[in-house]
């Protein structure tokens, strides 16, 4: 029984050493801006910001809703790219009855977006004049 004892003790500390690939968490920092569509702020959307780098460390993208052109997040350092979206109900499907959506905002600024914003340590502003 001693024995046993100690064999499920050496199994034991053995399996607490194997884990999966730890992961850490990416320190995140506030960014918060404004948003304009056409000089006038954006009364509601969404905002995100996302790389290449983040994507391949399994990061996800930060987003937020716009609400009076205003946003405030927390983002990871680096260069992002960021899009803009609001989705606007464009009609009714006929079989279903549900609303069909569609992009109110430029691809430009979405989808084909070029905007970016280098994230620094600490407080960031990031505000964006789409045209």
């Amino acid at each position: 029984m001693r024995y046993v004892c100690l064999v499920v003790c050496f199994l034991v500390s053995l399996s607490l050493g194997c884990s999966a690939e730890e992961r850490t968490v990416d320190p995140r920092h506030q960014v918060s801006g404004t948003v304009t569509l056409d000089g006038k702020p954006l009364a509601e959307g969404r905002i995100m910001f996302s790389s290449t780098e983040d994507a391949a460390r399994g990061v996800p993208p930060a987003s937020v809703e716009i609400h009076d052109g205003q946003y405030s997040l927390m983002v990871t350092v680096g260069k992002k790219t960021v899009k803009v979206s609001h989705l606007v109900e464009s009609g009714r499907d006929e079989s279903t009855g549900e609303p069909m959506m569609k992009e109110s905002i430029p691809a430009k600024f979405n989808k084909d977006s070029k905007l970016e914003t280098t994230v620094t340590e600490g407080e960031n502003t990031a505000d964006f004049d789409l045209k």
